[in-house]
């Protein structure tokens, strides 16, 4: 037990050094009005704004958005890549990871080449390079869901004369609901905190997504208690959004019933 704790000593000193000391501070920051007293004056300016209010919704409907047009478009790409032999399968691997080995902003500016000029500077251009930059992990982590899925499974299935569609629908889906909702909690995080794409390529809309709303106020405004209020009411809300999809996830109980089939 000792050893243990000794081992989990410097990973738990180094997240509370580089992640849970300086959300504090934010939160500290947020908390403090200009003359240096504890006051919500941020927050209630945030909620009484209807354009910081709409940047909130826009902000989280777009990355709800990205969640779902990747789950959709990524589905049949892992599917491919766990059916797929050997060749094949190195092949999908190679272009799955390729897209790690360039920066974000390099393939922002990669894309700037490739968009119409009428989705260059607008919504439409925030969606596809961010569904573009989410679908390599949403693919990865259903691939991983559906390695699992043992092939006797199917087979057993087939002989008893289920459709391909039906296979589909009542053994693959709900046993690779793990890492689509792996895969959406992940593509939903980083799509919400994304500010390199909407502020390179948001256009009219670079102003309506609070992580470059929390820019602007911290670096060019030098207003840093209302950043801060901006990044804590992003977080909080990101964390009930996702606790919200992962109970609704948790009622239906997809997934769990067909496990349970299968082990018995």
């Amino acid at each position: 037990m000792k050893r243990a704790a000794a081992l989990l000593a410097a990973p738990l000193s180094v997240a509370a050094a580089f992640f849970f000391l300086p959300l504090a501070l934010m939160a500290w920051r947020s908390l403090t009005a200009a003359d240096g007293t504890l006051s919500l004056e941020h927050y209630a300016r945030f909620a009484t704004d209807s354009y910081y209010i709409g940047g909130l919704f826009i902000t989280l409907g777009t990355a709800l958005l990205v969640t779902l047009i990747s789950l959709t478009c990524s589905y049949p790409v892992a599917y491919t890549y766990w059916r797929a032999g050997g060749r094949a399968r190195s092949a999908l691997v190679v272009l799955l990871l390729s897209p790690f080995y360039a920066n974000v902003v390099v393939k922002v500016f990669g894309w700037m080449v490739l968009l119409p000029s009428a989705w260059l500077d607008g919504y439409a251009g925030v969606l596809i390079v961010s569904v573009h930059r989410a679908m390599p992990f949403m693919v990865l982590l259903l691939a991983g869901a559906m390695s699992r899925i043992e092939p006797e499974w199917i087979e057993s299935a087939r002989t008893c004369g289920a459709s391909g569609g039906r296979v589909l629908r009542t053994i693959i889906w709900p046993l690779s609901i793990p890492g689509a909702v792996a895969g959406a909690v992940l593509v939903f995080s980083m799509t919400v905190a994304a500010y390199v794409i909407p502020a390179i390529i948001g256009g009219a809309w670079r102003g309506r997504f609070l992580p470059v709303l929390m820019y602007q106020q911290m670096t060019i405004a030098q207003d840093w208690g209302f950043g801060a209020a901006i990044g804590m009411i992003l977080l909080v809300a990101s964390v009930i959004t996702i606790a919200i999809g992962n109970g609704l996830v948790r009622l239906s109980g997809a997934g769990t019933m067909m496990r349970e089939r299968v082990d018995g």
